[in-house]
């Protein structure tokens, strides 16, 4: 190539205002700007970016308002962050973003529609969000050894995550204080039933009684502890019956009360 040409390929670049087609460039080794290759502002570039970022914000802005309706206690709180959105629905333009729909039960990965505007007609897509879910409970504030008693002011309420303390986590500072520990709990840490040494009124293996209540329906069931259980204790049972597993809560010696079908 000549410098001739070279000359007069920058002349038509500079008098077009740069390269055709709309594309931002950025200026390189040996091309400053100015020089044939001017400073484009980056907002077609970046116009993607900033449009998935307003939609992002305001799907979890409405999972958030969807979550509160579940969690209207004070003693709830939660934080909701996205672990799984389709990238052509990231790119959408906010206000076409309709409303966000719970799939349901809310757990640590939790599934949602979301209704949008697509071209005058409104469509669906499947995301899924993280939600950390913390609830006030009480906490043992000091190091407590196995076999020794719990006292009242060994426990004060703090916010425990749900997620990572999954389990029969006590709720009432009452119903824990007085009670021996069958395991040593360290500062900070949530009270599980199973933690508390309690009298067992269904030993596993027992022959049990699952009594299931819906919609105003009365069935009872035979089965068999498949653990022991104190009074309130949710226990596993299996029922030959049915051939099903169930968790029901003790309620008196061979007495359970249906929770959930395994």
């Amino acid at each position: 190539m000549t410098f001739k040409t070279i000359c007069m390929m920058s002349a038509l670049i500079a008098g077009t205002g740069g390269i055709p087609g709309g594309y931002a460039t950025a200026a390189g080794p040996g091309f400053p700007a100015g020089d044939g290759f001017p400073a484009y502002a980056a907002g077609t570039i970046l116009s993607g970016a900033d449009k998935a970022t307003d939609a992002k914000e305001v799907i979890l802005k409405k999972a958030r308002a969807k979550i509160a309706r579940h969690f209207s206690s004070g003693d709830y709180r939660f934080e909701v962050t996205a672990r799984w959105i389709p990238r052509n629905l990231m790119a959408r333009e906010a206000e076409n973003i309709v409303a966000v729909e719970l799939k349901g039960q809310v757990q640590r990965y939790t599934d949602f529609d979301v209704v949008y505007r697509d071209r005058g007609r409104r469509d669906k897509a499947s995301i899924q969000l993280a939600v950390d879910i913390e609830k006030k409970l009480p906490v043992v504030i000091r190091r407590i050894s196995r076999g020794e008693e719990i006292r009242e002011g060994d426990l004060e309420e703090q916010w425990v995550s749900l997620g990572r303390n999954k389990g029969d986590l006590m709720e009432e500072a009452g119903m824990i204080s007085g009670n021996k520990l069958r395991r040593t709990l360290l500062s900070g840490q949530p009270v599980r039933r199973s933690y508390l040494v309690r009298e067992y009124i269904i030993d596993a293996g027992d022959r049990v009684k699952l009594i299931i209540e819906k919609r105003g329906v009365r069935v009872q069931l035979m089965g068999e502890a498949r653990e022991n259980g104190a009074e309130g204790d949710i226990i596993s049972i299996y029922s030959n019956e049915t051939r099903k597993k169930y968790k029901g809560e003790v309620i008196r010696p061979g007495i359970t009360k249906w929770k959930q079908t395994l």
